[in-house]
């Protein structure tokens, strides 16, 4: 059965068509000038003066290959230190150009210009960055395109709306990027420009929507010679201070913290970066929901340590970097063996971080490296005797050291091929978690057709002795070019396979076999300005034993209008009946389910309006005897009151009636478990609010706040059986469940200097749980405000150091 993929991926190979596209780019030449001109954004320094143009702009949207409707021109000019570049943005109604304010790295319904850098000129990597009229920077790092913008660079712009339209000055010193080391430089470039009035979006070098990536397409720029890659170093110093209360508690307690991140460039390709004794008090709160499923719950990275720079840390998905500092291996062993009057006063949700250090980075050859190394201390829980008032500490965490490296090595045609591996070790127990594995992308010449693979083996070790070896492999072959693409995907996954002490993976023991056949077409026709289709016939059984799972077929459509309202349907059907093998929480039962069908369709208006909403609503309901029916329905409005402040709600509910699940268990013998399903109907009901007030293109205050409720309630139990049926059963233990989660985050930031930021963060959370379900929102939602509430107040200051800018100024 293993051989059976391969030799479908051999036959497709050999079948492949040959493609030719117009791979001729455009080529602009930067001046060197001895000084730079003033970076105001008129364009009136005669710098500027005989400095060649690249212009002759080609829309991408809406009518993608059409010449631009807007005249754009563009200049570059460099010095030693940095790539200065003017462009001129013409409109013929330069008063309504959008130019709304936004938080930084947010670009809303606005007007931007963006540049896109290669300076390896690959094809693969690229830096962005862009600006909108109202001076607002955003910036990104792009790795096999996909964005970054959790990457922020150093850099300088200015704007001016002018008679004839509007222009823009970027200063992008060296220091922001990586390039080789040579006597000439030779850099992929692209630059797009936005006109949201009239959502036209154009670049400087064509960008065929119908071939796969973007970077790729970019044009060159020429004339950059003899400058070196600066020393890349800096120091980010914080200071931060908290007051924390509880409302169960009668005063606050003050907290002050201090600490560092450095850079430093070890050469022109590869960067080490370090983070001494962290703060991440400030990172918004994480959206906690009701979990009833066997899997764990993912949750978003918000601390930027972990987001910026790290792509090359997600070759294999295998780096799930919240394990970092994340819950407590043992948090729940505080509430064993507690005396009679013993209470837990203290039990820490995270390890503390000790440091962490990253290298990354490529070199002119194409060679990526990448390096981290992070420590947690030991955490411990409190507890205390209420008759004594004596306390005692318990473990609930040993010193841990987390490492991962990743070797990476573009190849022609936009293609790489990577090894890593990730490394968990706990002194403490002697235990050990290696996750190690290659993955590869090779496209043809003609960027037509590609295939990926992946391989990956993982071992844990106790006491130096092998405790669970699994292996990971991936094979998928496709067309990515032309208005029909397809792709088919074969993964197999065995039983004993866990990456999950420095990755993130819901089950294994399966092997899934996935035939998708996509529609894409961005010529306008009529009203219609895109259309997209895909259909995906999956098929999953288990690896051991082999046995059938479950088969679905899935659809996805949606159309944008040239009104720039979009609409869609989407929803899966499956035919026959499948079996659930990790619900049952037991090794070797299931639990079969009926046929099924789900379908959804959903609305968005035109975002350039004061006034947009996004509306969503689906259905599902089994083809079998059961009666299980789903509902959803989302909505999200918004309103931009003026070009400073927008509001923006969404209301979330979602129903299940008569779903199936696991309910509890219980040992009859040794060899013999029983277990309980119950019939039970779930709902939840998400609210969330969030609202930016932008003073200044550096200055914001914005609010976000969400509550949450949930519940379950069962009404039937039953045994399940070895063949995934169900038996009667006067099982009748509580399982009901009612849960709420509110968060509240205000945040006021300022970016009083380049890289520099003063935050000042409230934080309130609620969370309630228990097993009378509440039937009304308005009692529900009082109940809550009467649970222990935490409140937090922060105020953090860093301010970022250039040395190469105190050599400078020395």
């Amino acid at each position: 059965m293993n051989k059976l993929p391969v030799l479908i991926v051999l036959l497709l190979i050999m079948a492949l068509p040959a493609y030719t596209v117009n791979l001729e780019k455009k080529e602009i030449r930067a001046i060197r000038v001895a000084n730079k001109p003033v970076i105001d954004g008129k364009l009136d320094d005669p710098i500027w003066k005989g400095v060649p143009i690249a212009t002759d702009f080609i829309q991408n949207e809406p009518d993608n290959g059409s010449p631009s409707n807007f005249k754009t021109e563009v200049k570059f000019v460099y010095t030693d230190d940095a790539l200065v570049v003017g462009v001129m943005m013409y409109d013929p109604d330069p008063k309504n150009i959008f130019n709304n304010l936004s938080k930084r790295d947010e670009m809303n319904n606005t007007d931007f210009v963006l540049l896109l850098i290669d300076p390896f000129n690959n094809g693969l990597d690229a830096f962005e960055f862009a600006v909108t009229p109202a001076g607002v920077q955003w910036d990104a790092k792009v790795v096999n395109n996909r964005e970054d913008s959790s990457w922020d660079g150093v850099w300088r712009s200015a704007t001016e709306i002018n008679g004839v339209g509007w222009s823009a000055e970027f200063e992008i010193p060296y220091s922001a990027l990586r390039f080789p080391k040579k006597d000439v430089q030779v850099w992929g470039l692209n630059v797009i420009r936005n006109v949201q009035k009239v959502r036209e979006k154009v670049t400087w070098n064509f960008i065929d929507k119908e071939e796969d990536g973007w970077i790729n397409q970019s044009g060159v720029l020429k004339g950059i010679e003899n400058v070196n890659p600066p020393v890349r170093l800096s120091f980010t110093p914080y200071f931060s201070v908290y007051m924390d209360k509880s409302s169960d508690e009668s005063k606050w307690e003050d907290n002050y913290r201090g600490g560092m991140d450095l850079k430093y460039g070890i050469n022109e390709s590869y960067t080490l970066d370090m983070m001494l004794i962290p703060d991440f008090g400030q990172v918004q709160s994480d959206d906690e929901v009701l979990n009833l499923s066997p899997y764990e719950t993912k949750f978003d990275e918000k601390r930027q340590f972990f987001t910026e720079a790290t792509e090359l840390f997600n070759r294999g998905n295998i780096f799930y970097s919240r394990r970092i500092g994340g819950r407590p291996m043992n948090k729940w062993a505080a509430y064993d063996n507690l005396g009679d009057d013993e209470i837990v006063t203290e039990n820490p949700i995270e390890s503390k971080i000790i440091n962490a250090t990253k290298v990354s980075g490529r070199n002119a050859n194409g060679l990526g490296i990448g390096v981290l190394n992070a420590m947690t201390k030991n955490t411990y829980a409190t507890i205390k005797d209420t008759i004594s008032g004596e306390s005692r500490k318990v473990k609930t965490q040993p010193f841990t050291n987390y490492n991962m490296f990743v070797i990476d090595k573009s190849l022609k045609n936009e293609s790489y091929i990577s090894f890593f591996n990730t490394n968990r070790y706990v002194p403490e127990i002697d235990y050990m978690a290696n996750v190690a594995g290659t993955e590869f992308v090779f496209k043809n010449a003609e960027r037509s057709h590609r295939i990926i693979g992946k391989g990956i083996f993982s071992k844990r070790m106790i006491d130096g002795e092998s405790d669970q070896n699994g292996h990971y492999h991936q094979v998928e072959v496709g067309k990515i070019s032309g208005k029909f693409t397809w792709d088919f995907f074969h993964r197999m996954i065995s039983d004993d396979y866990n990456p999950n002490d420095m990755g993130f993976l819901h089950r294994n023991n399966q092997i899934n076999n996935n035939l998708n056949f996509f529609y894409s077409n961005h010529e306008p026709k009529g009203k219609v300005l895109t259309r997209f289709a895909n259909i995906r016939f999956h098929h999953e059984t288990r690896y051991e034993p082999k046995r059938y799972a479950r088969f679905t077929i899935f659809y996805n459509a949606r159309v944008k209008f040239k009104d720039h309202t979009a609409m869609g349907m989407y929803g899966n059907i499956k035919p026959i009946h499948h079996y659930d093998y990790n619900e049952p929480r037991v090794a070797g039962m299931k639990l079969r389910k009926g046929s099924s069908a789900f379908g959804g369709a959903w609305i968005s208006s035109d975002y350039r309006k004061a006034f947009a909403i996004d509306v969503r609503g689906d259905f599902g309901k089994s083809l079998s005897n059961d009666d299980l029916k789903t509902f959803s329905l989302e909505i999200e409005p918004r309103y931009r009151f003026n070009d400073r402040f927008t509001m923006n709600y969404k209301l979330e509910w979602d129903r299940e009636l008569n779903e199936l699940g696991y309910a509890s268990s219980e040992e009859i013998d040794d060899v013999t478990t029983r277990i309980y399903i119950g019939e039970r109907n779930t709902s939840y009901l998400e609210n969330r609010l969030s609202a930016n007030f932008i003073f200044n293109n550096k200055s914001s205050l914005s609010l976000r706040a969400r509550h949450y409720w949930a519940k379950a309630e069962y009404e039937n139990f039953y045994t399940l059986k070895n063949d995934g049926r169900l038996a009667g059963s006067d099982y009748d233990e509580n399982h009901d469940i009612n849960f709420n989660s509110f968060n509240l985050d205000m945040v006021y930031s300022w970016r009083f200097a380049p890289g520099s930021e003063l935050a000042v963060v409230w934080k309130n959370s609620i969370f309630d749980s228990g097993d009378q379900v509440a039937h009304r929102f308005v009692n529900n939602l009082k109940n809550t405000f009467d649970a222990t509430q935490f409140n937090s107040l922060s105020l953090k200051v860093i301010y970022y150091i250039d040395y190469m800018s105190l050599k400078r100024n020395g």
